[in-house]
């Protein structure tokens, strides 16, 4: 166990950290723990199926008097490998049900995916700018997932407003996608307390996995917009404390958003003065000028991170598209002025 904050108690909420192999860090998972007199211990998020992972997890829980076994009902935030990966044998351990978004397949299709889908990504990329040397490298980590996911049916499909019967804590369930169409956060009300998944993380800025749609002609979601429209969903609530799936717990919501969307600013105008400088370019090429030593590393970052803001400048009518032989292309057509996508909030 690696324990880069360690195992905490906020109430009736501890943190169980638990490493992930990947360079994220450690996964924050949290155990909401039962009243006097009840049995109901709920596990939010697993991390990864291996099994430093699991044993951080009943080490953890040994701290408090539980183990695996007392788990009654195991909460997914979304289906990402360090949220979902050992959820199979938590179920098959303890009996308790899984519950996560309706739209958490998406995901999974996603993380291991067939030959016809692999095959639908390669086209799709090749139009990015990349060629089948450089898919195989941005999705290399399929490898070790395979070894650390194991997905299960959930029990339970959640929709946007379902109230979770937790004795005494009752959660609401809030959609937030744009991380992935999955995302909920987990809100409690009367005590202002929220865990929210990789939506909100104190430490890193939004990122919106590249979404490929599930047929050729199928609509593509613009991420990085989708992100920022479930950002000011969550913005009004009064929140007094915020549980991330990585990094410490933080108190100041809006605050974070509105350094996101700083950032989202000085990105979006960075990638202009690109196109400007350079004329009409692939994402590839894009992600190659904005991240000269980075972007061979982590490319499917990379590439989702050039995506998401091209698609938004391209909402707001300030890139085109065009397409060159198989190759799609984006030129510029104004720079964004100061403030002139998220406004004073920025």
């Amino acid at each position: 166990m690696s324990g880069e904050l360690g195992v905490k108690q906020y109430g009736r909420v501890v943190r169980i950290p638990s490493p992930t192999g990947f360079s994220v860090g450690d996964i924050n998972s949290y155990v909401i723990l039962p009243p006097e007199g009840s049995e109901q211990l709920v596990l939010i998020d697993t991390g990864v199926g291996s099994q430093t992972a699991w044993d951080a997890l009943q080490a953890g829980l040994g701290q408090f008097g539980y183990r695996v076994e007392d788990i009654r009902l195991l909460l997914l935030t979304h289906g990402h490998t360090d949220h979902f990966g050992q959820a199979t044998r938590i179920r098959e351990v303890s009996g308790c049900e899984v519950w996560g978004h309706e739209a958490i397949d998406m995901t999974v299709s996603r993380y291991l995916p067939s030959a016809e889908d692999e095959a639908r990504e390669r086209v799709f990329l090749r139009r990015l700018g990349l060629d089948d040397a450089l898919y195989d490298k941005a999705y290399a980590y399929r490898s070790y997932i395979a070894d650390v996911y194991t997905p299960c049916e959930p029990d339970r499909l959640l929709a946007d407003g379902d109230r979770i019967a937790v004795e005494d804590f009752e959660l609401e369930t809030i959609h937030t996608p744009g991380h992935c169409p999955e995302e909920v956060v987990y809100w409690q009300p009367d005590s202002r307390q929220m865990f929210s998944g990789d939506h909100l993380l104190p430490d890193i800025t939004p990122v919106c996995l590249l979404h490929i749609p599930a047929t050729p002609d199928g609509v593509r979601t613009h991420a990085l917009t989708q992100y920022y429209q479930s950002a000011d969903k969550i913005l009004p609530l009064d929140v007094r404390t915020v549980y991330p799936s990585h990094g410490d717990v933080f108190r100041d919501h809006r605050e974070l958003i509105a350094g996101y969307k700083l950032s989202t600013d000085r990105r979006l105008l960075k990638i202009a003065r690109i196109l400007e400088q350079h004329g009409a370019l692939t994402p590839l090429e894009v992600g190659q000028y904005l991240f000269p030593k980075a972007w061979e590393a982590q490319l499917y970052a990379v590439i989702s991170e050039v995506m998401g803001h091209l698609d938004m400048l391209l909402d707001y009518a300030m890139v085109e598209t065009e397409e060159r032989g198989e190759l799609l292309r984006y030129r510029l057509l104004r720079v964004p002025g100061p403030g002139e996508i998220f406004g004073a909030a920025a």
